[in-house]
């Protein structure tokens, strides 16, 4: 099979543009072609178009292109909202396959598409910790331990901090000494509410890390979020063996410890239930997602 991905790599780091990486990567090493859709491939065939931009109009743009090079497209829907728009309706219509990433996204979406399948968003095949760079973010202090959270700038969907930093840093105050909190904010959006804060307690990371090595430095991965897909970080913290809190917004993966969306006192007491993660996480195999987009070649 030939695949054609519509999308981005990194730079900038974020979800999507990792996801579409491990794709790549997953792919070829199973000696299947696939490429990053560019003006020189509008000339080409491909057997499946995959289309994971997260924008309406833009996802809908790249059904219709993916429509003219290739005998079957799909995409990814990355978060677990799917707007009842023009363009998402029309892209409903037109897809021949949807990947979703959750089972929560799942039953809420499972009418609204023709052939749907639930897949991780990295594939085991695509990640190598072998591959792990080693670098060094952190002088640790004794006694303290370590929380990681990672924000790409300050997005709002219906006025709400997505990342849940704000959630962070409003309680803040209400943290035993002992955590240090690390957030890694690239776009440094974040860098007026940490100063106001004061603390000797939060690092402020406002540049691009490799987040995967810098995973190796900290105790505990936070995740805040209001709405989230199958969380690209996430499944990286569990590879990594660490200790995750989460926010029931979605069905999380096993070894991922979740707490009430916004009750901080539940949030609490989960991350004062820190342990050392030893689950035995593993994303899907891009098998799985070979499987399924020759299901949707084959069902004309």
């Amino acid at each position: 099979m030939k695949f054609i991905l519509f999308g981005s790599l990194p730079p900038p780091i974020g979800g999507v543009s990792k996801s579409i990486e491990n794709l790549l990567h997953a792919l070829k090493s199973r000696n299947i072609e696939a490429e990053l859709f560019s003006k020189r491939v509008l000339f080409k065939r491909y057997d499946i178009a995959h289309i994971h931009y997260s924008k309406s109009w833009k996802r809908l743009l790249g059904l219709i292109i993916g429509k003219l090079i290739a005998k079957k497209v799909i995409f990814t829907l990355h978060g677990n909202h799917y707007r009842s728009d023009l363009f998402n309706n029309i892209s409903a219509k037109l897809t021949d396959g949807v990947i979703l990433l959750n089972k929560t996204t799942a039953k809420k979406l499972e009418k609204k598409f023709k052939r749907i399948t639930i897949l991780s968003s990295i594939f085991l095949e695509g990640f190598q910790k072998k591959d792990i760079i080693k670098k060094h973010y952190i002088d640790r202090k004794e006694g303290k331990v370590y929380l990681l959270v990672y924000a790409y700038g300050k997005v709002f969907q219906e006025g709400k901090d997505i990342y849940g930093i704000d959630f962070l840093l409003n309680n803040f105050i209400s943290f035993n000494n002992k955590y240090v909190l690390v957030l890694v904010d690239p776009q440094g959006d974040y860098k007026n509410d940490v100063v106001k804060l004061n603390t000797n307690n939060l690092m402020h990371i406002d540049y691009e890390v490799d987040f995967v090595s810098l995973l190796q430095e900290i105790d505990i991965y936070l995740r805040p979020t209001i709405t989230d897909g199958s969380s690209v970080a996430v499944q990286e913290a569990l590879l990594s063996n660490k200790y995750i809190v989460a926010s029931n917004v979605v069905e999380r993966p096993n070894g991922v410890t979740t707490y009430i969306r916004g009750d901080f006192l539940d949030f609490y007491d989960k991350l004062n239930h820190f342990k050392h993660n030893s689950n035995n996480f593993s994303p899907d195999s891009v098998k799985d997602y070979i499987n399924f987009s020759k299901l949707c070649v084959e069902n004309r």
